[in-house]
């Protein structure tokens, strides 16, 4: 039996089992909710919620180690190289809008898989929040 289309395309990431919904003082459908919104709304969702269950603790902290990684080795440099090379400026800055739809659905993807228990770990993230 073949994979799907969609997990040959995703094999390349990790996941890890999360800590299990209902280990802190959120009811499991609220903790579910919140585990997929800390992908989307990282920052906020984990400094909000991170007390309150260990799942949100762990996907806030993912997420934010993420978007955290993302400005710092890709939005600042690319837009130093855009300010310095306006020539490749425009080429740069559609390479950088398709980078942005990638992590776009990448975040998306690791939300729907929070809600399943998974703990996406993202590809080239610096783990600066332990």
């Amino acid at each position: 039996m073949s994979d799907s289309p969609v997990d040959k395309a995703v094999s390349f990431l990790k996941f890890d089992d999360a800590p299990p919904f209902g280990g802190g003082t959120m009811p499991v459908d609220k903790e579910k909710t919140f585990v997929l919104l800390a992908h989307i709304f990282s920052f906020i969702i984990w400094l909000w919620k991170r007390k309150e269950s260990p799942a949100v603790d762990a996907h806030g902290k993912e997420a934010t180690n993420f978007v955290i990684t993302y400005i710092l080795c890709v939005s600042i440099p690319a837009s130093i190289l855009i300010s310095i090379l306006p020539v490749i400026g425009t080429i740069l800055s559609i390479l950088l809008s398709l980078l942005g739809l990638v992590v776009l659905a990448l975040v998306i993807f690791a939300g729907i898989k929070a809600q399943e228990g998974k703990l996406l770990r993202y590809p080239i993230n610096l783990r600066l929040i332990k």
